[in-house]
This record gives structure tokens, C-alpha cells and sequence, in this order.
């Protein structure tokens, strides 16, 4: 008995010292303490059990974390490497004057051996990346399984953020259709459990709608989700300035009339934050409306010129068009990862 409740008691220090990593953006030590967390919780408990859920939720948006962490010093990295290389082959590229052509050709053989051993450098840590993502991919999945045997509101809320997160990953590895169906779970569940303005609910619809605009063929349907979550944060502010009007007048009560004005709200922190993302949005969802509007007179153009046969050439403008997106947003720089888990990944 002593030695589970010593179990226990070590489990809840990892999960705090884990979890309070994570708010410091310390995922490496949140991703080592989680872990070590989960597997204690698996033996004592067993796999999949319920109070496993919360564990291997906060394990796998630490592993998520740390992996976009890696993938950006990766990306960073590669490209300080690509310009120190431009450079020196700038350099390098003047003539040299040597009494002897046989130093000339060592030295070009150390060259191409140092290439390719940064080569082989870069293409396993490109790999290591790809690991990272899938072992997010499949702890969240994990969490999603344990999760979904319960249903009140609390643990169907933490159910929808996994749907969420799970989306991210495959957003990150630019599996665009892949995040559809999880973002959009993850949208159904908070709609039906939270109010209209809240906030998490304005993040949902934009989440969506950047999967949308890059996903292969519902690219028109990413606008409409932008003003959806325009919407929510209206309907957010609406609220904020409905209840402070509520709270001065509280204030005056008694006192013959009440002083409130909607600048009061206005004045609010959370509402100017609001406004200004209420903009980027609405600049957003203008610019996707421009585009597919010019997609669309491509599209026209070429079937004029093409006829009945000019489909083809269609479909390929619609993938060059996506593809020309990617600028848009961070990308990996290989090619998407394909694994297994305990889920089949949607493909």
C-alpha cells in the first residue's frame, strides 16, 4: 500500500513539474517528465485507462511543442547553412594558382566528401523530425481513445482540444485534408457546450479555415470560416459590453441613474485585443475571396480556350494554386511522413 501511494505521489510531482514546464516552453523537460508520468500511471493502472486521459493529453501537446520547436531551429539552421555555402562558393569560385594541379583535385575531394557528410547529417535529423511529429501524432491519439469512454462536459471539452491538437500535427506535417476531420470534430463538440461569443470557439472556425485554404479541394469553403469566427468574436464583444454596462449600473443602483456608456466597454483590454484580430481577419477573408475570384477567371479562360478537354488543364491549375499558398504559411522542409499508430491516419 505504501509503495503505491509512493507511486502516486511521485506520478503527481512528474505531471506538476511537467505541466509547469510546459507554461515556461520547456519542452524538453516537459516532454521527459510527462512521459515518465505515463508510463508509471500505465503500470500501475494499466494501458488506456481513464485516469491516463489528462496525462497523455498534456504528453502529447508537449511532444507537439517540442517537436514544431525542433523543426524550427531544423529550418533555421538549414538555412544559415545554405547561405554560409553560397558564400563560400562565391568565394571559391575565383580562379586558383597552385604549382601543383594535384592539390587542386584533393582539395575538391575533401569538398565533396564534407558535403556529403552534412548531407547525411541534414537527411537524419530531417528524419529525426519526422518521428517527432508521429510520436505527438500517436500519444494524442492515444489520449482521444481514453477520452472518448467518458461523457460530461469537462472531459468532452478536453476531448475536442485533442481533436485540435491532433489537427495541428497534421497541419505542421501538411497533411491539409488529414486536420479537416479533426478540426471540424473538434468545432461540433465546442458548439454544442460553450456559449456563442466564447472565444475558443472563434479559434476553432480560424483553425479550419487555414486547413481549408491549403486542403485539395475545399479551398472555397476556408472565407466562409474566417467570418464565422469574425462572428463569434462580435458576439464575444457583444458580451463583454453587455456586462459591464450590467456592473456600473450595479454600481449606481440607488442613486437615481446609472453612468454607463459603451466607451466604458470600449476601454476594455480583451475588447481592443478583439477588434484588432476582428481586422487581420477581415483582411484575410478579403484577400481569399480576391484569389478565388482570379482562380475562378483562370478556371473560365482556360476552359474558353480548352473546350470540353480543358478539365485537365483545370484540376492543374488548382493544385499549382495551393501549391503557390505555401509561402503563406511555415512549412517543413521534407516530404510529408507516413506512419502508423493506433489510429490509421486519414489520408
Amino acid at each position: 500500500m505504501a509503495d503505491s501511494s509512493d507511486q502516486q505521489q511521485k506520478i503527481n510531482t512528474l505531471l506538476e513539474e511537467g505541466n509547469r514546464s510546459l507554461s515556461l516552453n520547456d519542452y524538453e523537460t516537459s516532454v521527459e517528465k510527462l512521459g515518465e508520468a505515463c508510463q508509471l500511471l500505465d503500470s500501475i493502472h494499466g494501458e488506456l485507462a481513464p485516469e491516463s486521459g489528462d496525462a497523455y493529453f498534456a504528453y502529447g501537446r508537449a511532444l507537439l511543442q517540442h517537436a514544431i520547436q525542433q523543426n524550427t531551429v531544423l529550418g533555421d539552421s538549414k538555412r544559415q547553412d545554405e547561405a554560409a555555402a553560397a558564400s563560400t562558393a562565391s568565394s571559391e569560385a575565383k580562379p586558383k594558382t597552385t604549382s601543383n594541379s594535384k592539390f587542386h583535385f584533393e582539395d575538391d575531394d575533401q569538398e565533396e566528401e564534407d558535403q556529403e557528410q552534412d548531407e547525411q547529417q541534414q537527411q537524419g535529423d530531417e528524419e529525426d523530425d519526422e518521428d517527432d511529429f508521429q510520436t505527438a501524432w500517436e500519444i494524442l491519439d492515444l489520449s482521444r481513445v481514453i477520452l472518448e469512454k467518458n461523457d460530461d462536459k469537462e472531459t468532452r471539452l478536453k476531448l475536442a482540444d485533442v481533436h485540435l491538437c491532433l489537427g495541428d500535427v497534421s497541419v505542421e506535417t501538411e497533411k491539409f485534408d488529414q486536420a479537416l476531420p479533426d478540426y471540424r470534430k473538434a468545432l461540433e463538440i465546442k458548439k454544442e457546450l460553450l456559449d456563442q461569443g466564447d472565444r475558443q470557439l472563434a479559434e476553432a472556425h480560424y483553425k479550419l479555415a487555414l486547413a481549408l485554404e491549403f486542403s485539395t479541394n475545399e479551398g472555397d469553403q476556408a472565407g466562409e470560416e474566417i467570418k464565422n469566427a469574425i462572428q463569434v468574436l462580435k458576439k464575444r464583444i457583444e458580451s463583454i459590453q453587455s456586462d459591464t454596462t450590467k456592473d456600473e449600473e450595479d454600481d449606481v443602483k440607488g442613486k437615481g441613474k446609472a453612468t454607463s456608456t459603451p466607451a466604458a466597454a470600449d476601454d476594455n483590454k480583451e475588447v481592443k485585443e478583439i477588434k484588432q484580430l476582428i481586422v487581420d481577419m477581415e483582411e484575410k477573408a478579403e484577400e481569399l475571396t480576391s484569389r478565388q475570384e482570379k482562380q475562378k477567371e483562370a478556371e473560365a479562360l482556360l476552359k474558353s480556350f480548352l473546350g470540353a478537354g480543358g478539365q485537365s488543364a483545370v484540376t492543374a491549375l488548382n493544385t499549382a494554386t495551393v501549391n503557390d499558398l505555401s509561402s503563406m504559411i511555415k512549412r517543413k522542409s521534407t516530404n510529408n511522413p507516413e506512419g502508423n499508430s493506433n489510429k490509421k491516419q486519414k489520408q
